[in-house]
């Protein structure tokens, strides 16, 4: 009798030190599901700084907001032919002897593929509005997806193209994104600067674009406005 007893009583340790084991082994892969979504940059020195300046903006983002808020002619002055960025730029993207009719498409395509290539696209997590000059972008390589529209739109008024826009659209899931629409020859043009697509991929006619294009899977809701160095236009009240 006692030793079966005793053997009841290892077999409950055993239950006990299995459930024990049992729960450590799901804390360890919680764990270890924790440490795959979290970089240890997270908390190094350069991470709790990045940390720091995020909490400043949050709290002084009103403020930052009201000082570049742009009036309509501010933002369509954004589209600017003249600047010296714009302008060096478009010298090497320029063969000799440029003809607009002849040997626009070529240059606007190294264009858009140098923006992709060399200019990296982030989306803020912070609600602020600001406008990057293009000297800006190209000296640090990043920009929001409005400053890249603006930058592209510009090189391509540069080169001659006078109807190239800047368009924010709203997107199916409700977000909105900045891209340029361009004619040429007849022949509409979506350039998004900050994807990894060709030059003639989103190319055709209005309506085929509106239902083709996509961003990070979602197709356009509705553009919400767009503007240039000669106008600004709202499609919704």
């Amino acid at each position: 009798m006692e030793e079966n007893d005793e053997i009841i009583e290892l077999r409950k340790k055993v239950n006990e030190l299995a459930k024990e084991l049992k729960e450590k082994e799901t804390l360890i892969e919680e764990l270890k599901a924790k440490l795959k979504t979290t970089s240890l940059f997270e908390f190094s020195e350069k991470g709790l700084r990045l940390k720091l300046y995020r909490l400043l903006l949050k709290k002084y983002a009103p403020l930052i907001n009201e000082r570049e808020t742009k009036t309509v002619g501010e933002i369509k002055g954004l589209i600017n032919k003249d600047d010296l960025t714009v302008q060096s730029l478009v010298a090497q993207f320029k063969p000799e002897n440029y003809n607009y009719e002849k040997d626009f498409l070529r240059a606007a395509r190294k264009a858009f593929e140098f923006l992709q290539k060399e200019i990296h696209y982030v989306k803020p997590d912070v609600e602020l509005n600001f406008w990057l000059t293009p000297a800006e972008m190209l000296a640090h390589r990043v920009a929001d997806d409005e400053d890249l529209a603006v930058f592209l739109c510009s090189i391509l008024f540069a080169l001659g193209n006078e109807n190239a826009s800047v368009v924010i659209a709203e997107l199916e899931d409700l977000s909105t994104h900045a891209f340029v629409i361009m004619e040429f020859k007849d022949i509409v043009y979506f350039l998004d600067a900050t994807q990894e697509h060709s030059f003639d991929e989103f190319s055709g006619t209005m309506m085929e674009l509106l239902q083709k294009y996509t961003f990070k899977g979602s197709k356009i809701n509705r553009l919400l406005y767009k503007f240039n160095h000669f106008e600004y236009r709202q499609f919704i009240e």
